[in-house]
């Protein structure tokens, strides 16, 4: 009797810092609508970070938001990152929004899904500034059809 009224309270403690620890709050968080789930291959989403901690790691994320009549389970993105100094980075990201049946991976239901896809871990930023994010979709298409939202998600570690 004695250990089950010690390990009900350490297990729900347990069962809390877990659930704390999944959902951190975040350090940056920004989606930005497409009209009418419509997204030309040339046009950008942007998003500019001011960083003043040098010394943090951060978690990084894409928030995708699809509707369910997308055609794909997956996208591919260009992400080109601008640093204060003027300095460049690009890398394409291949993102997964549907397992290999068909189901969709993201949360939601009706005719949306809501996808936060981990990217990477561990990243620290060299300068303090200004940091420009820009999204563009990379599935060779024109005008990408299905997708509402698109964003990204900076955690601290």
């Amino acid at each position: 009797m004695m250990k089950t009224q010690i390990f009900k309270p350490l297990l729900l403690a347990s069962v809390a810092l877990l659930m704390m620890a999944c959902n951190r709050p975040a350090f940056y968080d920004e989606s930005l609508s497409l009209n009418n789930d419509l997204w030309p291959k040339d046009e950008a989403l942007t998003f500019k970070v001011n960083i003043t901690d040098t010394a943090s790691a951060y978690r990084f994320f894409i928030n995708v938001r699809n509707s369910t009549t997308y055609q794909y389970k997956n996208i591919y993105f260009f992400l080109s990152t601008e640093f204060p100094d003027g300095a460049m980075a690009k890398d394409t990201i291949e993102c997964l929004l549907a397992a290999r049946d068909g189901s969709w991976l993201g949360k939601g239901s009706g005719k949306y899904r809501d996808n936060r896809i981990f990217i990477r871990e561990n990243i620290n930023f060299p300068q303090k500034g200004t940091f420009t994010f820009r999204l563009n979709q990379a599935m060779r298409h024109e005008v990408l059809k299905g997708i509402s939202e698109a964003g990204i998600r900076l955690e601290q570690q």
